[in-house]
């Protein structure tokens, strides 16, 4: 089963029995416009400009959270990357919607209905079938703790995870997490191991991962 980064994303970021999210809403929101972007400059349908994304292929994908952020791009004027960061991080909540959606229609993800204090109601996805998010948690392992070479979306999944401090969960069972922090540095943003990675998918990872982690300490200073 293929899955895509937002997928990938939001299989790290959620409890796989209880289906809520381990992380607060605004990591996890700036994480999923991150992911949006990265998905899309994976695909080459967008490229930087000096600072700017500009839209490389218009033609719709399969998956609906990334036609709302390819035509949020179209109609939109040129923007920063970190522009685009903000805006999508703002529609994050359709995004993960969608992404949650998708997930339970593949058979990844179960729907269950709960009520908060008896009155409000709310959505849990605890996970029904754990093989894809094994096979992504394998796969970052054996770039992180069994020194295989990164590909160029393994590189940008553990960007996102190590911005949004999902580090723990990503790698729950390892014995030292400076090693694993160490590591994941130098997997992302050691251009030789990454030398896959093009100018354009570089300059963006490192513009969202500079937006992302921003973000999250002056929100956190603020709180």
């Amino acid at each position: 089963m293929n899955l895509d980064l937002l997928e990938e994303f939001l299989l790290i970021a959620l409890d796989d029995n209880k289906g809520g999210f381990v992380i607060g809403t605004t990591a996890l929101h700036y994480g999923f416009g991150g992911a949006v972007l990265l998905e899309l400059a994976l695909r080459n349908k967008i490229e930087i400009d000096g600072e700017k994304v500009l839209l490389k292929d218009s033609a719709m994908e399969t998956e609906l959270a990334l036609n709302k952020a390819i035509e949020l791009i179209r109609e939109s004027k040129t923007r920063k990357v970190k522009d685009w960061i903000e805006i999508l991080a703002k529609k994050a909540g359709d995004f993960k919607e969608d992404t949650l959606q998708r997930l339970t229609n593949k058979g990844v993800l179960s729907k269950e209905e709960h009520k908060i204090l008896w009155i409000i109601p709310t959505q849990k996805f605890p996970t029904s079938n754990m093989n894809p998010e094994m096979k992504v948690r394998e796969r970052l392992n054996d770039v992180v703790q069994r020194g295989k070479k990164a590909e160029p979306r393994d590189v940008m999944l553990l960007s996102l995870i190590d911005a949004t401090d999902l580090t723990k969960e990503a790698f729950r069972n390892a014995d030292d997490y400076k090693k694993i922090k160490a590591r994941l540095s130098e997997v992302t943003k050691d251009v030789k191991i990454s030398a896959a990675i093009n100018k354009s998918l570089r300059e963006i990872q490192t513009a969202i991962m500079i937006a992302i982690t921003t973000t999250i300490v002056v929100t956190t200073i603020t709180n």
